[in-house]
């Protein structure tokens, strides 16, 4: 498809140069052959000042094959300018069709990996309410079923859910709030208390003696705070750092190290750098889309000590 797609661009620019170059020449040409003047030849007074008479069919003759010559060196030049012409333009339309092309085709191959990791992710919850109603019908005293189903209905509720936040932010329907000055210092406290139980390490915070408000949106904020928080408590395995520093957040985990290849794609939407680990992988790429939106930079840097993620909001 994309393939076609680059030759109908590269045939339709060439086409049009053609046309142009075509009609560019034949004009000049016309100009060229209407526009050139007559030679004129002064004979010598031969005899005592008789004119010399010259034979009109020779001069005819002399005049065309003197017109002739010049369009034909016109002709070669044209020729040689519009073929020149002909191939920069071939090698400009090939080069700017695979730049035109790749950001569609990339953004099909995008679509088409996110459909198919959605209907994967909605499969298992499914798969397993369908298993726990057969049981239910089995036993239908049994309780434990009924819990099967209910937290498995959850599980793809939420799913459906960050994608539609995903799909309203990419269409630009989702308004942002109103930003205003929140003491982060409070705010982080307060999460920290939330997601602590969560952990069996240890979670430490601290402030680098910034400033403690900040001018956010405070719900886009907290949305993004939990999600790092969870993210943290998913793969830290002793200890997970939070501190609040001049610029913004920072919530590091002593997790495994995080390769540099899935570094750069640690915000992609579905990616897991761990597939053992609980999770759709829409976290993270919900974090990015609401921080730049706020016009906010979010970025992760891993080594051997720990997983560090930063949000800078000022």
């Amino acid at each position: 498809m994309f393939r076609k797609l680059k030759i109908k661009i590269i045939l339709t620019t060439m086409a049009i140069t053609t046309a142009v170059l075509v009609l560019a020449g034949g004009c000049t040409m016309f100009f060229s052959s209407s526009m050139r003047p007559e030679p004129k030849f002064s004979p010598a007074p031969e005899n005592g000042g008789v004119m010399a008479r010259y034979d009109d069919q020779e001069l005819k003759d002399f005049i065309k094959s003197d017109r002739d010559e010049g369009n034909s060196r016109l002709l070669i030049t044209l020729l040689c300018v519009g073929g020149a012409i002909e191939i920069i333009v071939f090698l400009a339309a090939y080069y700017f069709s695979q730049k035109i092309v790749r950001p569609v085709q990339d953004a099909y191959n995008k679509q088409k990996l996110f459909i198919a990791n959605a209907s994967h992710e909605l499969k298992t919850p499914l798969a397993v309410i369908e298993a726990n109603v057969e049981a239910l019908e089995v036993e239908k005293s049994s309780k434990k079923w009924k819990t099967n189903i209910e937290n498995e209905i959850g599980r793809a509720n939420k799913l459906v859910l960050d994608l539609l936040q995903l799909a309203k932010m990419d269409a630009g329907s989702v308004e942002s709030g109103t930003a205003e000055e929140v003491d982060l210092d409070k705010e982080i406290k307060e999460h920290i208390e939330l997601f602590s139980p969560k952990f069996a390490g240890k979670m430490t915070y601290k402030s680098s003696g910034a400033a403690k408000s900040f001018l956010v949106v405070k719900q886009d904020f907290s949305q993004v705070l939990d999600i790092l928080l969870d993210n943290a408590t998913k793969y830290g395995e002793k200890k997970i750092l939070v501190e609040l520093r001049e610029d913004g957040v920072l919530v590091a985990n002593d997790g495994a190290k995080i390769a540099k290849e899935d570094v750069e794609r640690i915000f992609d939407r579905f990616y897991q750098s761990d597939k053992t680990k609980e999770g759709s992988g829409l976290g993270l790429a919900i974090a990015k889309a609401i921080a730049e939106r706020n016009k906010w930079k979010i970025s992760c840097n891993s080594d051997d000590k720990m997983t560090k993620f930063m949000v800078k909001v000022a």
